[in-house]
């Protein structure tokens, strides 16, 4: 039994002594920049090395870190924390930087570095989003920790590997199944309909397990098209569609899926009815895993709306429901595997900002108590691209 305390208390703990002086984090930095193997033999090693102290400050980084973070040649990196120089977003939005945020409490490179000083060796994954000016990408790290006892001192010692592009290969992987699995849940509610409820038309459910089958197909079509956007090899299968007219389908794919159950789902009566071009598969993707997340957000008799908008040259799609996102869990909501729901989840989220990215879009979200949340996809330049019509 680990009878460390919670995360958050060690790190209020750890926290106490905030920063070194400048002249005790200079003498630290010497023990290990005057050593020929971390000079020489630590910076040709493939993965990242960095020794931290109490503080949880780099008192040494090896060049594949530095290569990692873009940091500057000859610009040290003495006395900052991992978050700060990697660009975390959380850490840019924290008041303090790295450490000082809310969300920073589920950093698994935090985690990591604290259980190393309890004593206990861990290896923990840390995804993070690099943020370089208005450029936003996903960076996962597999990160080893042990405690190193050194002139008197006790440091922490973070080995890690970049995984990203595993971790993108496995959640398109993941996403996959996770939308499939969506899907043949809806086409199981409209058997399940035709059996608890004999008023029920057998010819329109049948059309609509026809419709939903239809939509397995095209998924299993699309990811074989994401496998291949992953080889650089890939076109977007753009046509025609009405704004409104895919919002009624994934309407009526999810009125009888389990998470809808005792939940309305309705259109907007302000949703605009416009023409674009896109690529239409991925678009129900995306808004499905609105609707399901928004549902799954949803109280008993409670009501998700969806609607579209046109801002500018911008078509909007959103999906409000009246849940109230945690204030400690918005800085990480599209982050590759977080979920408050429990392990092998955090797909929807990750996937709508992923799948929109394929699309030129951009996917967004607002929430506030008593207004609830209210997810956006963005598809820009509509209207200059000709792509923007009423009808």
């Amino acid at each position: 039994m680990n009878d460390s305390p919670p995360l958050s208390n060690r790190h209020k703990q750890n926290n106490k002594g905030d920063c070194l002086c400048p002249e005790d984090l200079s003498h630290q930095v010497a023990l290990f920049s005057e050593l020929f193997l971390t000079k020489h033999l630590l910076d040709r090693v493939p993965g990242v090395t960095l020794v931290l102290n109490r503080e949880r400050q780099i008192v040494f980084a090896n060049t594949p870190f530095r290569r990692l973070a873009k940091w500057p040649d000859g610009e040290s990196l003495a006395g900052r924390r991992i978050g700060d120089v990697l660009g975390c977003h959380v850490a840019r939005n924290a008041v303090s930087g790295c450490e000082s945020g809310e969300a920073c409490e589920s950093c698994g490179a935090l985690e990591a570095a604290l259980n190393g000083f309890n004593g206990d060796d861990a290896v923990r994954e840390c995804t993070l989003t690099q943020q370089d000016g208005a450029e936003c990408q996903s960076l996962t790290l597999r990160i080893w920790s042990s405690v190193l006892h050194y002139e008197g001192r006790d440091f922490i010692v973070l080995s890690g590997v970049d995984i990203s592009h595993e971790r993108r290969r496995l959640a398109l992987e993941h996403i996959f199944f996770h939308d499939i699995m969506n899907l043949v849940g809806s086409i199981n509610g409209f058997a399940e309909l035709m059996e608890i409820d004999q008023t029920v038309d057998p010819l329109e459910v049948g059309r609509l397990i026809r419709q939903a089958s239809q939509r397995v197909i095209e998924e299993i079509d699309t990811q074989r098209v994401l496998l291949a956007v992953e080889k650089g090899d890939w076109s977007m299968a753009a046509c025609v569609v009405g704004s409104r007219d895919v919002l009624h389908d994934v309407v009526q794919l999810y009125a009888s899926h389990d998470v809808a159950r005792d939940r309305r789902i309705e259109i907007a009566d302000n949703a605009v009815n416009c023409h674009c071009v896109t690529d239409v598969t991925l678009l129900r993707r995306i808004l499905g895993n609105m609707v399901k997340n928004a549902l799954e957000a949803t109280p008993t008799g409670g009501t998700v709306t969806l609607g579209t908008a046109v801002s500018g040259d911008e078509l909007h799609f959103w999906v409000h429901n009246p849940a109230t996102i945690p204030v400690a869990h918005r800085q990480r909501i599209f982050q590759r595997d977080f979920s408050t729901k429990g392990a092998g989840r955090g797909l929807g989220t990750y996937s709508m900002k992923l799948l929109s990215e394929y699309l030129n879009g951009n996917v967004s979200y607002e929430s506030a108590q008593g207004s609830g949340t209210r997810f956006v996809l963005k598809l820009p330049e509509m209207r200059q691209r000709g792509f923007l019509s009423s009808q």
